[in-house]
């Protein structure tokens, strides 16, 4: 009796020590695994295969589903799946959502991508507004291997130049528009993913020590904003807008991801695959991006609380 209690003991004391490693195990997966930011998430497309079906990506946050046109291929991403446009007349159309569109505000655009094309210049995604300002279509969006025509700065017209990102920010008045324009050259055609993140946030005029006096001490009260832009979680840019009087209106054409939006027509066709597309009604801060960057797949593998709670929201 002695013996088999004995023995009896070992094997509880054995299957213990499993279970207490299993434990923790689970414990540092946790403790480890960083989900994704929630707090001001309006829509996001994962680009899983399970969150899509025929033409439609599920918005796996929102309810604001994404259109596919054309036949791209879903294919292995940064984190699960992702989408593979061919560069002819396939893109992916978004709807005109929150701030970053139909609204005016605070907003946060996310995307990865991958592409080795550098032959011509592609768009992230590009809007030309339906109204011209001083008989100028002035456009929004991220546009990649291009710049603009240096001599003639007061068109739209885009020229190809490799490895060089174009930043477009237009704010349309009632009595005109506002634009900034801004590019950075860094390496992005190389086969390799790289995150892209633009954030929008107001400004108070008090705290900008360089503004003009004209703004400062204009009467008629004045909007500033800045966009910042960060490429692999680096602050790459960061232009600054002002406007008076700040009666801005919202555009309402839909966001083609992967083209050029002029007015219905699509161009500008992106050749490469993307990835995990969020936007927020806020601007994320620098470590919040940067926690976006160092999850990994792995990580966002483990994140089955995360994906449920998503899904749920189905």
């Amino acid at each position: 009796t002695s013996c088999l209690h004995t023995h009896v003991v070992e094997i509880f004391m054995r299957y213990a020590v499993i279970i207490v490693t299993m434990v923790g195990i689970m414990l540092t997966v946790n403790a480890t695994a960083r989900p994704i930011v929630t707090d001001g998430l309006v829509s996001y497309w994962s680009f899983d295969a399970d969150t899509i079906n025929d033409n439609v990506i599920a918005d796996i946050w929102g309810e604001n589903d994404a259109t596919i046109v054309g036949t791209p291929k879903i294919v292995d991403g940064y984190a699960n799946g992702g989408l593979e446009l061919d560069g002819n007349r396939e893109f992916v159309s978004l709807p005109n959502i929150g701030n970053f569109g139909r609204q005016i505000g605070e907003y946060t655009f996310e995307v990865w991508f991958k592409t080795n094309d550098k032959e011509k210049w592609s768009a992230i995604y590009r809007i030309i507004h339906q109204k011209k300002c001083e008989n100028i279509e002035w456009a929004t969006g991220v546009t990649i291997n291009a710049t603009f025509d240096l001599h003639n700065r007061n068109n739209n017209k885009i020229l190809t130049k490799p490895d060089s990102i174009l930043i477009e920010r237009t704010r349309i008045r009632e009595t005109g528009c506002g634009s900034t324009r801004s590019g950075i050259l860094n390496v992005i055609s190389d086969g390799e993913w790289h995150q892209l993140v633009l954030t929008a946030q107001a400004v108070s005029v008090d705290e900008i020590d360089h503004l003009d006096e004209f703004w400062r001490n204009n009467p008629i009260k004045v909007s500033c904003s800045r966009l910042k832009v960060y490429l692999d979680s680096e602050l790459i840019t960061e232009p600054l807008s002002c406007s008076s009087p700040p009666n801005f209106i919202p555009h309402v054409a839909p966001i083609f991801l992967g083209a050029q939006n002029n007015k219905g027509n699509a161009s500008g066709y992106f050749e490469g695959v993307f990835d995990e597309v969020r936007i927020y009604d806020r601007a994320l801060t620098m470590k919040e991006i940067s926690r976006h960057y160092t999850l990994g797949v792995e990580a966002v593998d483990k994140l089955s609380t995360v994906w449920g709670a998503l899904k749920g929201r189905r």
